[in-house]
């Protein structure tokens, strides 16, 4: 179809609009699981309190797992 017209859009009998407009897809992030009334590990419970010591900004003592090797000088 290298020659498009407006009139190419109708139908010849019914004059019905029968192009529909194309959407562009976007971008998402989504996330998928199973039925959460079955499996529910997915869903947070707000009547459980948190615990602090789980949290990324906890203080912990992690000295034993950075590298302590001598650099060379």
């Amino acid at each position: 179809m290298s020659h498009y017209e407006e009139s190419d859009e109708y139908c010849p009998h019914c004059d019905n609009h029968y192009v529909v407009e194309a959407k562009t897809p976007k971008a998402m992030l989504g996330v998928e699981g199973e039925d959460a009334r079955i499996d529910s590990r997915m869903i947070k419970d707000d009547r459980i309190k948190a615990d602090p010591s789980r949290s990324l900004y906890a203080q912990q003592d992690i000295s034993h797992q950075l590298d302590v090797r001598p650099q060379a000088q």
